[in-house]
């Protein structure tokens, strides 16, 4: 039962107050939105067990049944990578709800196979299918607050009737489903979703691949995942803005300090008018759309996508889909290894001009994920995460620390994102990067032990910022915490 008291601050903490949450039974601590940027704020940290029944306990409020909703009150519809992602939390609860996240993300693949970055939520029931769904498809009220909603992507159906955006995210579903598998393995739920991913990697690998550089272009800022990166300003401020009226929601439940700017919004939405005006076609607009980039951090997930399908089809006697998967992997790896900079990192291109994007940020960290990266590319992107530019005491920052557009509050502008740390952990620790992989994961047990669930947080101070109840947050901190049980048990014994 939700307490009845109402939020109070403490007296003479000014910059704290305590509020009753929908989602938990307990006191959570927050930062006061009216801090300047630069004070570095504090944090409270609680208790191992603490952390695990209110990660638990958010990714349970997050739960819509199919799927896992990143943020109701700022992310309310099944976004991809979180999704993916939501799926190694809840197989430290409940594994056939993890099974369920996958074949819920993939039943929102369009008919060319791209899994969309959103399925919108409708009111209509799942026991609902098919064409017949996708006829009764209404937005529902509640959810009428995210922009741009269905209606901004034309009239596009997934394979199970939902309304679903014209543009996908980082590749993560083959990844978590290998990880799922491993601790839950179910070959007939498995076998099931082979192909989906396989025909989702095949459209990013031919569809989004027109030049055949062996990486897909993107062709908007919100495919990297990492929206308002500051190396996506260049090619982004070239898209001369046709939205001039923005009615954002997102900054009705987040400090819009902590949002992209409406600069940024009027090119979004702009894109995604070009876009469904000329039907989503899809190889034209990454041949030539007015936003394309190759990024590594996208490639490199990629890489490891198609790496680890070939390995689960393996597993399942399915040669074929082994075989083109193990191809697709080496030639999106062969195309990054080519392009490593002098010190070793990887960076974005900007396809209008053929230009490198001069910026350290987190999509080079990404880029670990990829087999067979070099030594030295690897090396590089160790120091950078652990001691470089990207190091912080709660986990990666999403911009070098000493570039001059950082801001340690905005969004992928400078702050520490759970999902960037775990992942650069995993990354370095699949290639025996033992005490580097340690050291993040306890940098993000930090932040969440001191920040809560939170979307992400200030990188020098641990303070959560962004959305409150964030489901990836909580996903990982519940693999991350049975992990370090585990270790503990294994080490007693």
């Amino acid at each position: 039962m939700r307490p009845s008291w109402d939020p109070i601050t403490v007296k003479r903490m000014d910059l704290i107050s305590i509020s009753a949450r929908a989602s938990t039974p307990w006191a959570t601590i927050v930062g006061d939105s009216t801090r300047k940027e630069d004070t570095p704020g504090e944090v409270v940290p609680l208790l191992a067990h603490d952390v695990r029944a209110m990660a638990a306990a958010v990714l349970r409020g997050n739960d819509n049944g199919g799927y896992t909703v990143p943020s109701r009150a700022t992310y309310p519809h099944q976004w991809n990578w979180d999704s993916a992602l939501a799926a190694l939390g809840w197989a430290e609860l409940d594994s056939a709800r993890a099974w369920t996240e996958l074949e819920t993300l993939a039943g929102a693949r369009d008919r060319q196979g791209m899994i969309p970055h959103i399925a919108f939520h409708t009111r209509v029931p799942d026991r609902v299918n098919g064409r017949l769904r996708g006829m009764l498809t209404t937005v529902a009220a509640p959810y009428a607050r995210y922009l741009p909603g269905p209606r901004w992507w034309g009239k596009r159906f997934s394979v199970d009737g939902r309304r679903i955006s014209g543009i996908t995210q980082p590749p993560l579903a083959a990844t978590c489903m290998r990880l799922l598998f491993e601790a839950h393995a179910d070959e007939e739920r498995v076998r099931a979703l082979l192909r989906p991913l396989l025909c989702w990697h095949r459209f990013l690998l031919e569809e989004r691949d027109p030049r055949g550089t062996g990486e897909p272009v993107l062709i908007h800022p919100w495919e990297s995942g990492r929206d308002n990166a500051v190396e996506w300003d260049t090619p982004l401020w070239r898209v001369m803005p046709e939205v001039t009226v923005v009615h954002r929601r997102d900054t009705h439940s987040v400090d819009a300090a902590e949002r992209p700017s409406d600069e940024h919004y009027r090119r979004y939405l702009t894109l995604v008018r070009r876009g469904t005006e000329i039907g989503w076609r899809q190889t034209r607009l990454a041949r030539t759309g007015a936003f394309r980039v190759l990024d590594p951090g996208f490639s490199g997930i990629l890489a490891r996508a198609c790496h680890d399908l070939a390995w689960l089809a393996e597993q399942l006697g399915e040669p074929q889909i082994a075989a083109e998967s193990d191809r697709g992997c080496e030639r999106v790896a062969a195309a990054l290894r080519a392009r490593a900079d002098s010190d070793g990192l990887i960076r974005p291109v900007d396809l209008t001009d053929e230009s490198t994007l001069e910026v350290t940020s987190a999509g080079s960290a990404l880029a670990a994920l990829t087999p067979g990266l070099g030594d030295d590319q690897l090396r590089a992107v160790s120091e950078l995460v652990t001691s470089g530019a990207l190091a912080s005491p709660y986990g990666v920052r999403s911009l070098d620390r000493d570039h001059p557009e950082r801001s340690p509050r905005n969004y992928w502008r400078g702050p520490a994102w759970t999902n960037i740390t775990w992942l650069s952990a995993w990354a370095l620790e699949r290639r025996g990067e033992l005490d580097a992989a340690e050291s993040l994961r306890a940098q993000m047990l930090a932040a969440v032990e001191g920040g809560g669930m939170r979307e992400y947080f200030v990188p020098d101070s641990g303070r959560g910022l962004g959305a409150r109840d964030f489901a990836w947050t909580a996903a990982l901190t519940l693999r991350e915490l049975a992990a370090g049980a585990a270790a503990r048990g294994e080490a007693a014994a």
